[in-house]
């Protein structure tokens, strides 16, 4: 699941307002602590490692951590890094599987709140194949026109205002990387597997696009990047930010999906090579050849 942490500034005094070094922590809740209700004891931290953290606390608007747990109780802590800190904050959080979640702060009651999921449009609705079948030929293949229209369709539904479409070469660049069976078009298995990567993706950009432009400002790219479960460095952020972005440095839906698919890609191309011993690279090597391919 994505945990997503973003300050919430006074509008009225936004520029006058800093920032606090923030992170989140994840514990695992045991059975004497099920059910508690209000502020967990000092005995319950002292006792309990966190199962999931941010590996440090940021100066940012918006801190994300991307994590795979087992299905059970969890209790997610927000927490400034200086103490007696306060600020105002919304937590997000995105999770594939069904997720039940209140708030346990303070001493209120715990109250049910809607559970936030990514929106999967038409996948919600049913099979995912019936979608490849809605868009593929008589040979049953999707070729970067009809790749386009899909995305186009039911990709951008609620956010078709936020960003433009997808244009053909972004779509036959997707082809041509999902393309293993090399037939310069997309089977069923190929064309699934391509959407549970859009899908994800696309739901990590706008989760990271916390003021709503439609774009990712390089800060914000360097969060999404990290949630997609990329490690990279500064400096090969920021050209990636100058290369991606131009000269305003923002990315948009498209340059991203087409950034992250590419990287994803060409990792595990180095990562099969690497273990055979046909060729020998360091962290992140791989990726400055990613980028000027």
């Amino acid at each position: 699941m994505l945990v997503s942490l973003m300050q919430k500034p006074d509008k009225r005094n936004r520029r006058l307002v800093k920032s606090v070094h923030m992170g989140i922590n994840i514990f695992e809740v045991p059975a004497q602590f099920k059910g508690q209700r209000g502020k967990f004891p000092a005995s319950f931290f002292k006792t309990n490692a966190p199962v999931a953290q941010t590996k440090n606390f940021l100066n940012a608007r918006t801190v994300m951590l991307l994590c795979r747990l087992k299905p059970g109780e969890y209790l997610i802590v927000p927490s400034s890094f200086k103490p007696n800190e306060t600020a105002s904050f919304i937590l997000s959080i995105l999770s594939k599987a069904e997720t039940h979640i209140h708030e346990n702060s303070n001493d209120q009651d715990m109250e049910e709140t809607p559970k936030l999921t990514p929106t999967d449009n038409r996948e919600d609705m049913g099979n995912k194949r019936t979608l490849f079948r809605e868009y593929s030929d008589q040979f049953e293949e999707v070729d970067a026109e009809q790749l386009q229209r899909s995305l186009d369709e039911n990709l951008l539904q609620g956010y078709a205002k936020k960003t433009p479409g997808f244009s053909l070469e972004s779509c036959r660049s997707m082809v041509a990387l999902m393309d293993t069976s090399i037939t310069g078009r997309l089977n069923s298995d190929e064309f699934l597997r391509l959407w549970r990567k859009v899908t994800m993706y696309k739901d990590i950009f706008f989760c990271s696009d916390v003021d709503h432009s439609g774009m990712l400002s390089s800060s914000q790219l360097r969060n999404a990047i990290m949630a997609s479960g990329i490690r990279l460095s500064d400096n090969l952020l920021n050209l990636i930010a100058l290369r991606y972005g131009g000269s305003s440095g923002n990315i948009s839906l498209e340059s991203f999906l087409s950034l992250v698919l590419r990287m994803d890609r060409m990792a595990k191309i180095f990562r099969e090579l690497n273990n055979g011993g046909a060729i020998s690279l360091r962290d992140n090597e791989w990726m400055y050849i990613t980028m000027y391919a």
